[in-house]
């Protein structure tokens, strides 16, 4: 038995379920992994203006984001708590963005398809694969080499489901999420407490990839804003 197998196995004398790693699920997910356009491993980052347009009120700034290092934003009289809430998102995306090898990002866990999970009765966003063994308890729906909906149960705070609803293909041929939808529900699962529908635009620069739009439409409490994330005259990192 392997190492990643050894990890999972309750304590003796336990009744828990042996979790085993389903080898035809494990290739669906390394599937979906390399059709997504990633930077490249040497991509050292990017530096960008920065607009953001709440309703029609403006700011403007900078970003400097270092991939899984660091994302600096600097949005002067917008106040922290926008400012913070747009570095997230481009933390976020970068993050999503950032070179990861299968083996060191979703192939270190246990992937399993999931008990309701029927292969003569296919699900419209595909089959849905666990995946155990991380600090979130995660899930796929993945159809057409290309993840579908993306599940995580945060510890304490919500559960949230992305629905993926467009890709684009960037030069290379490989995809990105241009239009998905996040919801977030109670930690029962019982109630919806917002919604966020995300647009990606991006723009070809010195041969990576890079973001040039992100627009955000927030569900919250019976009102719906919309901000707008610019990005301008980018320069990659040195």
């Amino acid at each position: 038995m392997s190492a990643l197998h050894n990890d999972m196995l309750p304590p003796e004398g336990s009744k828990e379920r042996i979790l085993v790693d389903d080898p035809d699920a494990r290739a669906l997910v390394q599937d979906a992994h390399e059709h997504m356009y990633k930077w490249p491993v040497d991509f050292p980052g990017y530096e960008a203006a920065l607009t953001v347009n709440e309703e029609g009120k403006v700011w403007k700034g900078s970003v400097r984001l270092v991939p899984r290092r660091e994302t600096i934003v600097e949005l002067p009289g917008a106040g922290d708590v926008l400012t913070e809430w747009v570095r997230e998102r481009l933390w976020t995306q970068g993050m999503h963005l950032a070179w990861i090898p299968f083996d060191q990002g979703d192939g270190k866990y246990v992937l399993s398809f999931a008990p309701e999970d029927e292969p003569g009765r296919p699900h419209p966003r595909g089959r849905k694969v666990l995946l155990t063994g991380g600090r979130l308890e995660s899930w796929y729906r993945i159809k057409d080499h290309r993840y579908m909906q993306i599940g995580r149960l945060a510890p304490m705070t919500e559960r949230r489901i992305n629905t993926i609803e467009q890709y684009g293909s960037a030069p290379d041929g490989r995809l990105y999420a241009s239009h998905y939808v996040m919801t977030y529900f109670t930690l029962d699962g019982h109630a919806v407490i917002g919604m966020e529908s995300y647009v990606n635009d991006y723009a070809e620069i010195q041969g990576v990839w890079l973001p040039l739009r992100r627009s955000i439409s927030i569900g919250h409490q019976g009102a719906v804003v919309t901000r707008v994330i610019d990005l301008l005259d980018h320069r990659l990192l040195s």
